[in-house]
C-alpha cells in the first residue's frame, strides 16, 4: 500500500511518534511518500487571521498533492487533520474562494485542480492492522484520549463526543481498553504553551478521570496532546501515567521493540507497565 503523507511540524519533534509510525508501516508494508516541500498548515487559528492566506496555505499541500498522483492526503496530527479539511470544505462550496486560492498557488508556479480526500492515520492503520492472536498485553488496561480536534466539528471519521474508533482498535489489537469520560476534553492545545498554569489543570482534569477509572496508560493520537498530558505529569509529580501513541502500542502489537518505537523518549517511562514475559 502507498500513502501520501503530511507530517506536519509537530511529527519529527514528538516522542516517538516519527519512529514509531514508520516502524509500523515498513511492518505492514504500507510506504509513506512525503509531501515534498511541505509547509506549516497554519493550524486552526490562521482561520481567524486571514482566510484566503489560511486557506491558501493549506491548499498549497492539495496542490503539491497532484503532481504525486494521490486522490487521497493522510496526516498524523488532529490539528493538520482539522485544518486540511477545513480548506477542502471552504474549496468545495465557494467557487470564489476556490478561484482567489488557485490564483495565489499560481503566483508560486502551482496549479490546483482536484481536492484530496483529507485522512487520519488513524484510519489506515484500523484498516491495515491484523487482529491480535496474542494475550501478552490483554491485561494492560488503556485509556484512550481523542483531543477535541479529531471529531470535532466534523463528524465524518466517528461521533464527535463520543467517538469509539480508537476503543474497537486498540481492543481488536489485544489491549483492555478502559472506558473513561475525558477522551474528547481538551488538553489546551498550543495554549499550554503561553497559558501554562491554565492548562494544568484541564491537562491534569484528564489524566485524573482516566487513572481514576483504573487505567494503566493513556494511548494518544495527536502530538500536542501526547506533549501536554506526558508534561503535565512530569512537572507536577502527577499520577504517573505514560501517554503512548497509539502507534506505539500498534508496534507492540506486532512484535516490534520497544526502542523501535521510540518508547524510551516518554517523560513518564511506560518500562514498568509495558515490560512482558
Amino acid at each position: 500500500m502507498k500513502i501520501c503523507f503530511y507530517p506536519g511540524c509537530s511529527f519529527a519533534t514528538s516522542a516517538g511518534y516519527r519512529e514509531s509510525t514508520e516502524a509500523v508501516c515498513r511492518k505492514l508494508d504500507i510506504e509513506l511518500n512525503e509531501i515534498p516541500d511541505w509547509n506549516c498548515c497554519g493550524a486552526t487559528v490562521m482561520f481567524g487571521d486571514n482566510k484566503l492566506r489560511a486557506t491558501a496555505l493549506a491548499a498549497r499541500h492539495f496542490a503539491l498533492v497532484q503532481p504525486m498522483g494521490f486522490a487521497e492526503l493522510v496526516t498524523g496530527c488532529n490539528a493538520c487533520y482539522a485544518t486540511l479539511r477545513k480548506a477542502a470544505r471552504l474549496l468545495a462550496a465557494d467557487e470564489e474562494l476556490f478561484r482567489k486560492t488557485q490564483a495565489v498557488l499560481h503566483n508560486l508556479g502551482l496549479d490546483l485542480d482536484r481536492i484530496p480526500k483529507i485522512r487520519h492515520l488513524l484510519e489506515v492503520l484500523v484498516e491495515a492492522m491484523p487482529d491480535s492472536t496474542s494475550d501478552k498485553y490483554k491485561t494492560l488496561a488503556v485509556g484512550a484520549y481523542y483531543g477535541c480536534q479529531l471529531t470535532r466539528p466534523d463528524q465524518e471519521l466517528d461521533k464527535g463526543n463520543y467517538p469509539q474508533i480508537l476503543e474497537h482498535f486498540l481492543s481488536r489489537i489485544g489491549f483492555a481498553v478502559q472506558e473513561h469520560s475525558a477522551s474528547t476534553r481538551c488538553c489546551g492545545a498550543s495554549h499550554a504553551v503561553i497559558y501554562q498554569n491554565e492548562c494544568q489543570g484541564l491537562s491534569q482534569r484528564i489524566i485524573g478521570e482516566i487513572k481514576g477509572k483504573g487505567a494503566q496508560v493513556i494511548t494518544t493520537v495527536c502530538p500536542l496532546c501526547q506533549f501536554n498530558l506526558d508534561l503535565a505529569q512530569n512537572q507536577k509529580n502527577g499520577p504517573g501515567l505514560p501517554v503512548t501513541y497509539f502507534t506505539q502500542l500498534a508496534g507492540l502489537a506486532l512484535g516490534l521493540a520497544p526502542a523501535e518505537l521510540g518508547l524510551n523518549k516518554l517523560l513518564v517511562s511506560a518500562d514498568k507497565v509495558l515490560t512482558r514475559p
